[in-house]
């Protein structure tokens, strides 16, 4: 018999709650109230068995912005004809799945950016230095008697000054020759 009357105290008072399941950041109501919405008075909230909050009237409770340190098992106690306690309700607050600020998320995306285009300005620097190089590596052969492959502009810039000192040297050469043929037909 003492059992009986021991569940009909504990199921008098019912704690209910607007979900079991949140996610960080919303609103839980916690609603205390007597059997078949008897007057309850001198609310208290608990938990994890310890006092959360004390009513003398009100039997309705809401945390309006959840988070992490309101995971735990609520009850509630209050007097009607006598001291009730409800039933212990579990409540669990998910933490978000993605915090990141947005300031984060613009200064990531703005560094990519900026690589990106330090990238492709040093590869077209690079592929422009690259073309000249080749055109100044180009094999060129000249037309030139003794057959020599010229490999860049600046040698084949130093073999034509080279040809042309020789024609030089053999136009003075045969100035020479015409200046001393001169005299010696002067002789004569």
């Amino acid at each position: 018999m003492w059992l009986l009357i021991a569940l009909l105290l504990w199921d008098w008072l019912l704690l209910q709650v607007s979900s079991r399941v949140f996610t960080e950041g919303e609103p839980l109501a916690l609603r205390c109230h007597g059997w078949k919405n008897k007057l309850v008075y001198n609310v208290i909230f608990y938990q994890n068995g310890k006092a959360l909050k004390f009513f003398p009237r009100n039997s309705e409770l809401t945390i309006l912005k959840t988070n992490m340190s309101h995971n735990g098992i609520y009850h509630c106690s209050g007097m009607g004809r006598h001291h009730y306690t409800s039933a212990g309700v579990s409540v669990t607050v998910k933490g978000l799945q993605s915090s990141t600020p947005d300031w984060f998320k613009i200064l990531f995306y703005l560094t990519v950016g900026v690589m990106f285009l330090v990238d492709t300005v040093l590869c077209m620097t690079i592929h422009k230095k690259l073309q000249r190089k080749k055109k100044w590596n180009l094999a060129i052969s000249l037309n030139a008697d003794h057959g020599k492959k010229v490999t860049s502009c600046l040698q084949k810039d130093r073999h034509l000054e080279e040809e042309l000192k020789c024609q030089e040297k053999e136009e003075e050469k045969l100035q020479e020759r015409t200046h001393r043929k001169k005299p010696k037909e002067e002789e004569r």
